[in-house]
């Protein structure tokens, strides 16, 4: 069953568990204890991470308790006391900042690039006085690295097996040269795996002590760029937006995303998410996108029905978490999903030149922005023509199709390498999906052509409780799909009982297949009122 996180009420908790700590600054530092397996969100330790450059949140006005007067923003699950304004030009925003002096309300960040500033206040009625009209308001929304929902039984992970997974072999050392890409976390701490590829700036103040640096933007990063990613070649930009324990806020993301984008980079990679839709930050992306970058965005890992902000954005490369099966992960959030990849246990670096099994669609994020950079590179593309390239060779999972669960589906570098090789045979299973029809149980059967020569008569068999079903696939041209239905008998599924389905594809006429291995596909289906 798929753990259902309410995002609203997460911030709520968010907001009364610190409501003592407005002005105060403080950071509770928090990295994890590295072991042979953690999943995203890191075990908090006691000691201090210092200062931070941004006070993230704020969420309660000094000791007066006026955040109370801000019910708005606190049922809206955003920040009390805080709002971003943005200025038609640099007059008016100076004109602002002159109305303002004497009355309380202060400025607590600016980008310049958007004429917006953060502003902080103990009555709100006290800053609306001072709006015309003329410029754009909102709530600043927390944003955090998310925790890790339900992981299904027959989940299986991919340990050190993901670059094989995915059809990368041989040298990848130079893999996503010439590239640029900035990774938006909690900071890439020094480690072993990176070459001198990584520069590093702060939008939040680092812990006093290294060794405390929360691990969650070092595993992001190296999935990317180091020689256990993707693209080892590529040059990255650590902007670290979040605190130690790995909470930010929209306006402090959206800077980030402005200046990784004035440094000139072709990728942003944001493996954190929030609940509120935020204008400011999307504003930010679409200055990014204007300016040709791609930002690809975790879904989210609380099992709901639609995708975290920023992965909900439009243009945005929004992705899901499969495991080394190729099934949706059951944390991984469903909706607006662009592309899938490994999000369970993925070896990754962590500080203090560790390593770790890392789950999460944040480890999702990075592997398909690792690999837009290894295509970009390979096949001398620009960063979208590689994003198309990763979408039409992707492989069909779940759902026949796009869907909301996998999208475009998982990707697949192998596919992409051999694309202008016409000897190719692959047929695949792709999966075995069941779904309610308006007459019972329909079982899908979808078959994809993964190779580059047309299939023809493909014998399919499949087997279930309801027995053996011989079907042919006539022609099937290169990268389709075809999918079969067939109705379970009634009582098959009524039973409340696990079955399985076997479902296997044969080449015809001698033809030999590059992968046999995903000839067959077997799956036990779990209804949903199983005990």
């Amino acid at each position: 069953m798929k753990s259902r996180v309410h995002w609203t009420i997460a911030s709520l908790v968010i907001v009364i568990g610190v409501i003592i700590g407005w002005w105060l600054g403080q950071s509770a530092s928090q990295t994890g204890t590295p072991e042979p397996s953690i999943t995203e969100r890191e075990r908090p330790i006691s000691r201090s991470s210092g200062h931070e450059r941004s006070r993230i949140p704020t969420l309660q006005n000094r000791k007066t308790g006026r955040a109370a007067l801000d019910a708005d923003a606190i049922e809206a699950g955003a920040i009390a006391g805080q709002r971003w304004l943005s200025f038609s030009d640099r007059e008016a925003l100076e004109r602002f900042l002159s109305s303002i002096e004497g009355t309380g309300i202060r400025v607590l960040g600016s980008i310049d690039a958007l004429n917006a500033l953060r502003i902080g206040f103990d009555d709100p009625s006290a800053l609306a006085g001072l709006l015309d009209g003329s410029e754009d308001s909102g709530y600043i929304f927390p944003v955090n690295v998310p925790d890790v929902g339900t992981i299904q039984d027959d989940a299986v992970g991919f340990g050190r097996s993901l670059l094989q997974w995915l059809g990368l072999e041989g040298d990848l050392s130079a893999a996503g040269t010439g590239v640029s890409i900035a990774v938006l976390d909690t900071g890439v701490g020094p480690h072993s795996a990176f070459a001198e590829n990584v520069r590093r700036t702060n939008l939040i103040d680092l812990p006093a002590d290294l060794a405390d640096l929360n691990g969650h933007g070092t595993a992001v990063a190296s999935l990317i760029a180091s020689e256990l990613g993707l693209a080892p070649g590529a040059s990255l930009l650590s902007i670290r937006v979040a605190n130690d324990n790995g909470t930010s806020d929209s306006f402090t993301l959206a800077q980030g995303i402005i200046d990784a984008t004035d440094a000139g980079v072709n990728l942003i990679n944001i493996s954190m998410g929030s609940s509120g839709n935020s204008t400011i930050l999307r504003n930010a992306i679409e200055y990014a996108q204007e300016a040709g970058v791609v930002i690809v965005a975790s879904a989210g890992n609380e099992g709901t029905p639609y995708v975290a902000y920023p992965a909900a954005y439009e243009g945005v490369i929004s992705v899901g978490a499969v495991d080394a099966n190729g099934k949706h992960l059951d944390f991984s959030n469903s909706g607006n999903v662009t592309l899938s990849a490994p999000g369970l246990n993925v070896y990754s670096a962590y500080p203090n030149d560790q390593q770790v099994l890392f789950t999460g669609t944040s480890s999702s994020a990075p592997i398909v922005t690792g690999a837009i950079a290894n295509v970009m590179k390979s096949q001398n593309v620009s960063a979208q023509q590689a994003v198309n390239l990763l979408i039409e060779y992707s492989n069909d999972a779940g759902a026949p199709g796009n869907d909301p669960a996998l999208g475009q589906g998982y990707i697949d570098l192998g596919r992409i390498e051999r694309r202008d090789d016409p000897t190719i045979s692959d047929a695949a299973i792709a999966s075995n999906h069941v779904v309610q029809g308006p007459n019972g149980d329909v079982l899908q059967v979808t078959v994809q052509n993964r190779g580059n020569t047309t299939l023809i008569n493909a014998p399919v068999q499949v087997t279930t409780p309801t027995g053996v079903v011989s079907l042919n696939i006539a022609t099937l041209p290169a990268g389709k799909s075809q999918t079969f239905d067939l109705p379970l008998r009634t009582g098959v599924t009524q039973q409340s009982q696990e079955f399985t389905i076997d479902s296997s594809v044969t080449l015809s006429g001698g033809t030999v297949d590059l992968n046999p291995s995903n000839n067959r596909r077997v799956d036990v289906h779990i209804p949903a009122d199983a005990p």
